[in-house]
């Protein structure tokens, strides 16, 4: 085991590697079978659809052919349906033994960064945090998304770019499938070969940018070999070339004048729009509707991007909101939320508000192809800027704030001499911003 830099991992260094990685899964299998969740939402939709994959080979919805999810993440669990049965049971444990790669990639990708020590440190962090856990539990696209986003990542911080771009192209594809919200994200990838041009290609320059073009091709290639029978099936079925029929809906409700940044009690009653049958027609209805809103009003579309990433970047509730019963729509979530047990709360929420506070001074010591890992934070972040937030979508961005929250904490022994002043004014902002969401939430939960 050996990264870019010939750091040699020792034999006692990869058995500590194993055994965090074994006992994180440990304690994973143990709450797959101790932990109970209703399936409901966006969870239950991807359980009904896998069955019906299985049961009819169609992709349908209580009977209906539909778009309204990506495949990527049924297609996951229809195969482990397929080998298992239909039990979700079976789906966290295949979750549980998928985060043993997205860990040890995670580990390879530190190394890219970090001594062995600053690796393990970090990998252990990540394994153990009690959200990351939590997930592999749930019948949702994190745990996968997050295992196929790093491997892009780590190929991209090689030094050789080859023709396994191809390969990065088809996972890519896939990943978009499983979380349209890449979307964006996977424009980072071609422009970072004309950036680092001189570390991935030999030669002079017009010979690196005929390369990198060639190679941004080859990826694109890789996407739209995975991509493309989905949007010609949507296509046929619907008529539609829209990868789903959710993303319309998903932008009116953060583009409304009733938006709140995130979807809101009962939101199915706020708009006709919800009635219409023909789920293409709904969703084009809806993009018109939140388009139009945010044309007449660009600085309420603003003021929403930003109450967006407030919700963006809440606690970690949307993670332990799934393992309460399911009361349909009797209470709001925020009332739900504050019945749970504080000591739980305090578990969950105490290691990501650290881990997001320390990382967002660490990130901005990372200076090692920093464009990547910027701007696929930014792209990520500008994509729900745009669109309606959820906390759990910051599942994605955790690894590099535990990264980050490692190298400030060893490297710099929480000190800030390491910084100029516009990165001081930068850090302290986002930290207040941080902290200001959280007292306001719990503030508004236990008032």
């Amino acid at each position: 085991m050996q990264d870019i830099n010939n750091i040699e991992v020792s034999k006692k260094d990869r058995r500590t590697v194993a055994v965090i990685i074994i006992a994180a899964l440990v304690i994973k299998i143990v709450l797959a079978f101790t932990l109970s969740a209703d399936l409901r939402s966006d969870s239950l939709d991807y359980h009904k659809l896998a069955i019906s994959m299985l049961k009819t080979g169609e992709y349908s919805l209580d009977g209906k052919p539909t778009a309204s999810s990506t495949i990527g993440y049924p297609l996951f669990i229809a195969g482990v349906y397929a080998i298992t049965g239909a039990d979700q049971l079976y789906a966290r444990i295949a979750q549980s033994i998928l985060e043993i790669f997205t860990c040890f990639i995670f580990f390879l990708f530190c190394l890219k960064f970090f001594d062995t020590r600053r690796s393990i440190i970090s990998l252990a962090v990540f394994s153990f945090f009690p959200s990351n856990i939590l997930y592999t539990q749930t019948l949702l696209s994190e745990t996968l998304f997050g295992l196929l986003a790093l491997i892009i990542l780590y190929y991209f911080y090689s030094d050789n770019i080859d023709w396994k771009i191809l390969l990065i192209g088809l996972l890519a594809g896939y990943a978009f499938l499983v979380r349209s919200s890449f979307l964006f994200s996977m424009a980072v990838f071609p422009v970072a070969l004309f950036v680092y041009g001189r570390k991935y290609f030999e030669g002079f320059k017009s010979k690196r940018i005929k390369r990198g073009i060639q190679y941004s091709v080859l990826f694109g290639f890789g996407i739209a070999i995975v991509v493309l029978p989905w949007l010609i099936r949507n296509k046929i079925v619907l008529n539609t070339f829209s990868t789903g029929t959710h993303g319309g809906s998903t932008f009116w409700s953060g583009s409304n004048p009733e938006a709140t940044g995130t979807w809101y009690h009962k939101i199915e009653d706020t708009n006709p729009i919800f009635n219409i049958q023909d789920e293409a027609e709904r969703d084009k209805a809806f993009y018109k509707a939140g388009v139009d809103y945010a044309l007449r009003n660009p600085h309420k579309f603003l003021i929403l991007g930003v109450k967006k990433l407030v919700y963006f970047f809440s606690s970690e509730r949307m993670v332990l909101l799934y393992f309460t019963p399911d009361e349909g729509k009797a209470r709001t979530s925020s009332e739900v939320y504050k019945s749970i047990n504080s000591l739980i709360i305090a578990l969950v929420n105490l290691p990501y508000f650290a881990v997001m506070l320390l990382g967002t001074w660490g990130l901005m010591l990372i200076k090692k192809r920093r464009f990547i890992l910027y701007g696929y934070i930014f792209s990520w972040l500008l994509t729900f800027f745009i669109f309606v937030a959820l906390a759990r979508y910051h599942y994605v961005l955790i690894p590099f704030f535990v990264m980050g929250t490692v190298k400030f904490s060893s490297e710099h022994r929480f000190r800030l001499g390491g910084f100029n002043i516009k990165q001081k004014i930068f850090g302290f902002a986002v930290c207040l911003f941080f902290i200001a969401i959280w007292s306001v939430e719990f503030y508004l939960i236990y008032k």
